[in-house]
């Protein structure tokens, strides 16, 4: 029951996903930044995880401690401009249609749920199942070069009930090419305190993001975010993990 508060939607498992076939280059510098092209579908499937252990969740049946949901939405380019691009989220388990325009380093310029012709603005680092996959590709966007680490900051905000401000680093590991495209593959890690259901919580986060060169979208992601908190004065220790990656078979115009 704790762990699906988590999520806030189903619970199904779709099984492990097999690593990414990465094969790396010689390259020593790339620069990530979206160049869509109209018409273009992006379809992504998202597996998210959460798992409670230790005394404060005795008490709970097995399938209690766990849950899992996985979910899947599409992007649809339906403008291209110079410096900036609309994007349209208008399937898969996204809440609305959403409406928005990027500039090419992902730094959103409008973003919201359609609403009778107009859009209601939106803060797109927080939405639900977009979110996290948007933050990623801005904050990854640049010139980069192999080995280069950079301050990272990022917020972890499942639930309405957990908040977490992390800072750590993110850093460009290798280029090359996966599944025939080639992409950069990065590596991050950050830490920090927050609450979780008004009870302080210390989590860290880690994981590894591959993304496509040519068009600037992410490819794949995965993260793990294990946590400890206390409840009736017992520990309580959570962990998180999050595996988003495109789906090329409902993708088109890559």
């Amino acid at each position: 029951m704790l762990a699906l508060a988590v999520f806030g939607c189903r619970a199904f498992d779709t099984g492990p996903r097999p690593a990414p076939d990465f094969v790396p280059s010689s390259a020593s510098e790339v620069t990530i930044e979206a160049s869509p092209r109209q018409g273009m579908r992006v379809a992504y499937q998202l597996r998210t995880t959460a798992s409670l252990s230790g005394p404060g969740v005795e008490s709970l049946s097995s399938s209690q401690r766990t849950a899992t949901a996985s979910l899947r939405y599409v992007l649809e380019v339906t403008r291209v401009e110079g410096d900036a691009f609309d994007l349209r989220v208008a399937e898969g388990d996204v809440p609305g249609i959403v409406s928005a325009r990027f500039s090419r380093d992902w730094t959103p310029l409008r973003f919201g749920i359609e609403d009778q012709g107009q859009v209601a603005q939106m803060d797109p680092a927080t939405f639900p199942v977009l979110g996290e996959g948007l933050r990623l590709s801005r904050d990854l966007a640049g010139h980069w070069r192999v080995g280069q680490t950079r301050p990272w900051q990022w917020t972890l905000s499942a639930t309405p009930q957990l908040s977490v401000q992390m800072k750590g680093v993110a850093s460009l590991k290798r280029i090359g090419t996966t599944g025939g495209r080639r992409a950069a593959e990065f590596e991050y890690g950050a830490t920090g305190t927050g609450e979780y259901a008004a009870t302080p919580i210390k989590i860290g986060i880690s994981g590894q993001v591959w993304m496509d060169i040519a068009t600037g979208f992410l490819l794949e992601s995965r993260s793990t975010a294990p946590g400890e908190f206390s409840q009736s004065g017992q520990s309580v220790r959570l962990e998180i993990a999050e595996d988003r990656r495109l789906d090329r078979s409902a993708s088109a115009g890559f």
